[in-house]
C-alpha cells in the first residue's frame, strides 16, 4: 500500500467557495449537453466533480488534495470516508477524473454518448456529495 496522498489543512469556511464553483460548473456542463457541446460538457464535468469533492472533504475534514496528480483526490475520499456509499462515490469521481485527459488534451473529438456518459457521472458524484455537505454553506 502507498503513502498517504498529500492534502492541504483548509478552514471549513471555504467549503461554500468550491460547492458554488461545482454548482456552476454543473450548469455549464448541462447547457453545453443542451447546445451539444460535448468537449465543453466534459471539461466541465470534470470540474464539477473534482469541486464537489473539495468542497465535500473540506467541508466535513478539513482538508483538501494538494497533489497535482487527480488520482490523489480519489484516494483521499476513499482514505477520509470508509463507509461502502463513499467508496462506490469515490470509485464514480475516478472514473470521471480518468477521462479527464482525454476530454481535455486528446486530438480527438467528443462523442455525444461519451459526454453524456462523463455527465451522468458527475451529476450522480455531485448529488451524492449534496447528501453528506451541510445544509449551510
Amino acid at each position: 500500500m502507498g503513502k498517504e496522498p498529500q492534502t492541504k489543512r483548509t478552514d471549513k469556511s471555504m467549503a461554500g467557495i468550491f460547492w458554488d464553483r461545482a454548482q456552476q460548473c454543473a450548469h455549464a456542463m448541462n447547457e453545453a449537453l443542451q447546445e451539444g457541446h460535448w468537449e465543453a460538457a466534459g471539461i466541465n464535468a470534470v470540474h464539477c466533480a473534482i469541486s464537489a469533492n473539495d468542497a465535500l472533504l473540506i467541508a466535513l475534514r478539513g482538508i483538501r488534495p494538494a497533489s497535482q496528480d487527480h488520482k490523489d483526490a480519489v484516494r483521499v475520499l476513499q482514505s477520509r470516508f470508509k463507509e461502502e456509499d463513499a467508496q462506490k462515490a469515490a470509485k464514480r469521481l475516478g472514473t470521471v477524473i480518468a477521462k479527464k485527459s482525454r476530454v481535455e488534451y486528446e486530438e480527438k473529438r467528443m462523442t455525444e454518448r461519451e459526454a453524456r456518459e462523463i455527465v451522468l457521472d458527475a451529476q450522480r458524484f455531485m448529488d451524492w456529495a449534496k447528501t453528506r455537505l451541510p445544509k449551510r454553506l
